[in-house]
């Protein structure tokens, strides 16, 4: 399973009712792919808490005369937006610019650069009370003219932004982590070994006792 793909079902086992969320996402790419969103949200329940992982991941339907899963990697986040656009607060996206843009209101969202992150990270987190911090190791590798992908931001980079979130953690205002290692052969991290050597790095750092199996 793409664990991106089951992003949105763990925010909301997470988040308040009927509160406002806030969303900081960290990612080569914004996820918010939108070109049939009014045909996917057709295929979806008006109330997606309390949905099983088990339904949340069959969701399928036929768009453009093609089976299809209704939630995916790419679209996730847009169905997300959407959904829950009643109840949205501050929205951050660090991104490479890579996707479609959000489907917000422009202006509703703010775009961040790699450099700004250490200094204003918890500035920011301190504006918001419900936030989730949503992590695609992608963000952390480029592509290289070599056509191969490598680390872009280093360790020190990595325990700043680590040390930041653990805070937050405790003091409750992230609500929910996610991290997704996006491992594909050749693709955006750099396959497994790179992905999980970062994965470790950010779990020791949080304090997380979690290995894949």
């Amino acid at each position: 399973m793409d664990n991106h793909r089951a992003a949105w079902w763990c925010w909301l086992r997470h988040l308040p009712s009927e509160e406002r969320a806030d969303l900081f996402h960290i990612d080569r790419h914004f996820d918010t792919l939108s070109s049939n969103l009014a045909l996917w949200l057709q295929h979806l329940p008006a109330q997606m808490r309390g949905v099983s992982l088990v339904d949340y991941l069959n969701f399928r339907g036929t768009i453009n005369g093609f089976p299809c899963e209704i939630i995916r990697w790419d679209n996730y986040l847009s169905l997300f937006l959407e959904h829950e656009k009643n109840h949205l607060g501050q929205l951050y996206f660090a991104t490479h610019g890579d996707g479609d843009e959000p489907n917000v209101p422009e202006g509703s969202y703010r775009n961040v650069l790699p450099w700004d992150i250490p200094k204003n990270f918890d500035f920011w987190l301190t504006e918001g009370r419900n936030w989730i911090v949503n992590i695609d190791l992608d963000y952390f590798f480029c592509d290289m003219e070599d056509g191969e992908c490598r680390r872009l931001l280093g360790p020190e980079y990595v325990e700043d932004l680590c040390l930041t979130i653990k805070k937050h953690l405790a003091t409750g205002l992230i609500k929910v982590l996610t991290i997704c290692l996006t491992p594909d052969e050749h693709g955006y991290s750099g396959g497994w070994a790179s992905a999980e050597s970062l994965c470790a790095e950010f779990c020791h750092h949080l304090g997380l006792d979690f290995k894949l199996p």
